[in-house]
């Protein structure tokens, strides 16, 4: 008898160590009634009390991951995966979170979680410090595109350009569908002077989001814009005009689609289009000097020389150190006879560029 006590004794013991702490059950229950706040207390009482479980950083990192603090959500899954890798298995990861056998949270969100953290940190500038996210999330996940756009994003503003563009090479390698790192690529590619494998790219982006439904407008616009500022440097002008205009119906309150406008219609010298087009742009956007700049040159194209030299004594007035304004607004007062105003304006212009070291 004494012997079965003992046995009955050691199989009660046990079966009271596999229980889960309450906490552990009531965390889960605030979570259902979508009471954080209660939940997270739980979770904390729960990590207090078995700081060596897993599970209780997950659940944790679930509720962190709800209330938007994605930092420490990553902090917690960090943890757990540390404390018991197994966990990184999708199987293992959604049946524990589950409540009625129903995950709250599917494993390949995890990733999303260490790169909205690292999001967070970019935002406030703080590069350094959201590298190690960007690394573990692709540890996760390593065929991840997005990771290896933020990743591309951290380099590019520490300045390691070469890392930067490896990064976005890698990201359009691992999702050729990705619009974005696509067009990023492109602008790089345009940037570096490669301007046929900028316009492949660019088309291909154009074509698919074209063709999807879904696709936001905003890398839409994104992608005409790009794809007209190529086509205008290169100077097929009609086709920098018609994708300009497609941007255009979709913003068409941006500056910058209307100033490009009018700097396309200026250089096809219908300086009726390029004017109106300026003037638009300028009402948007009063602190580019780079406007009415524009604006008085092709004001002095026209021969309206009054017009050209208020907007270049505007554009004076934004950026007064530069020496092509005066040169501009020297040639204006030549073409309306007053040469000592041009010849000051000269001087100044000289005088600017000796000293910027020209």
């Amino acid at each position: 008898m004494k012997r079965g006590l003992v046995f009955l004794l050691i199989g009660a013991f046990a079966g009271c160590a596999s229980l889960e702490s309450p906490y552990a059950s009531s965390t889960k229950i605030y979570i259902q009634q979508n009471n954080l706040e209660k939940a997270l207390e739980n979770a904390n009482k729960w990590i207090a009390e078995d700081s060596t479980n897993p599970k209780a950083y997950i659940w944790r990192a679930v509720i962190y991951t709800r209330k938007y603090d994605y930092i420490s959500a990553a902090n917690d899954f960090k943890k757990a995966f540390t404390l018991d890798s197994t966990y990184m298995d999708a199987k293992k990861f959604e049946g524990t979170v589950a409540i009625a056998g129903q995950p709250l949270m599917p494993y390949r969100a995890v990733p999303a979680v260490f790169n909205n953290a690292a999001v967070k940190l970019i935002n406030d500038n703080k590069y350094d410090e959201a590298l190690p996210y960007l690394e573990y999330s692709l540890k996760l996940d390593p065929n991840n595109a997005n990771t290896y756009l933020l990743l591309h994003t951290v380099y590019n503003a520490k300045g390691d350009e070469k890392k930067a563009k490896e990064y976005l090479v890698e990201a359009v390698k691992r999702d050729p569908k990705n619009y974005r790192a696509k067009l990023q690529l492109a602008v790089l590619y345009s940037y570096e002077g490669k301007k046929d494998e900028a316009e492949k790219l660019l088309k291909e982006v154009i074509k698919a989001v074209e063709s999807d439904t879904a696709a936001d407008n905003k890398i839409k616009l994104e992608a005409y814009k790009e794809y007209a500022v190529l086509k205008f440097e290169k100077k097929e002008y009609d086709e920098a005009i018609k994708y300009f205009q497609k941007a255009y119906e979709i913003k068409k309150d941006d500056y910058e689609v209307l100033a490009n406008l009018g700097n396309v219609y200026a250089a096809k010298k219908e300086y009726d289009k390029a004017v109106k087009y300026l003037k638009e742009a300028y009402a948007l956007k009063k602190d580019d000097y780079r406007i009415p700049q524009a604006l008085a040159e092709v004001l002095y194209e026209k021969k309206d020389y009054k017009q050209a030299l208020k907007y270049i004594n505007e554009a004076i007035k934004l950026k007064g150190d530069d020496p092509a304004l005066y040169r501009i607004r020297a040639a204006i007062y030549k073409a309306m006879g007053k040469k000592r105003q041009a010849l000051r304006d000269l001087k100044k212009a000289m005088a600017l560029e000796k000293k910027k070291g020209k």
